[in-house]
């Protein structure tokens, strides 16, 4: 008997795909083959669930080479390559990777060159399927931030956004989740909790879909 409807539906747009396979469907562009597979290493980390829903969505990955401009990405639209960045007001040639929604998709762009950088930028995708519990707890830990002009780097500080995606991203790194756990403990639960919930659905996904087949 199969159990929630709404784990039966993600149980069926899965198809039976691994996570390489939904990360293969979201890559627009790749330079090389060395720039897919770090790519696959760097978003194999997140849960099954998070990669389902972002390539359902649907996400366009694209992945710059050396010396290519971040504007040079064909998924971006004009308004994208013509907007100021952050509180430095900083030009989109001048960003690492920029995640932003177009009509009817998610644009990533991201250098292969940085396992960091491509965990941060898919960090901003995921932010899309919080559930609205989940967005509140967030706004509520920014603000504290905000009052308290406690961030763990300066980028944090600059919107909710990138707040979530410098913890999101470090939780994948040993030596950056234990800084994250130290400095702000309660966006590390968080984090922890995101994670969880996360594992869990995928686990439930994978279970449903393992039921239809047989």
């Amino acid at each position: 008997m199969l159990g929630h409807p709404m784990q039966r539906e993600w149980a069926t747009r899965l198809a039976g795909r691994g996570k390489r396979e939904l990360i293969q469907t979201m890559l627009v562009r790749s330079p090389h083959v060395g720039a897919t597979e770090k790519l696959m290493l760097a978003l194999e980390a997140y849960p099954l669930s998070y990669l389902l829903m972002a390539s359902e969505y649907p996400t366009r990955i694209w992945i710059l080479d050396r010396d290519e401009k971040l504007s040079s990405a064909t998924i971006l639209t004009e308004e994208m390559r013509g907007r100021r960045w952050h509180s430095t007001r900083i030009t989109i040639d001048e960003c690492d990777g920029l995640t932003d929604v177009a009509l009817g998709y998610v644009a990533m762009v991201t250098s292969w060159r940085s396992m960091l950088v491509i965990r941060h930028e898919f960090a901003h995708v995921a932010t899309t399927f919080f559930a609205p519990r989940e967005r509140a707890e967030l706004g509520a830990l920014y603000l504290q931030a905000q009052r308290t002009n406690h961030f763990l780097e300066p980028l944090a500080r600059e919107s909710i956004g990138e707040y979530l995606a410098c913890a999101l991203s470090a939780w994948f790194f040993e030596d950056l989740a234990k800084d994250l756990a130290s400095f702000n403990p309660l966006l590390f639960r968080f984090v922890r909790g995101l994670m969880r919930r996360a594992e869990g659905l995928s686990r439930s996904i994978e279970r449903e879909a393992s039921l239809a087949v047989n």
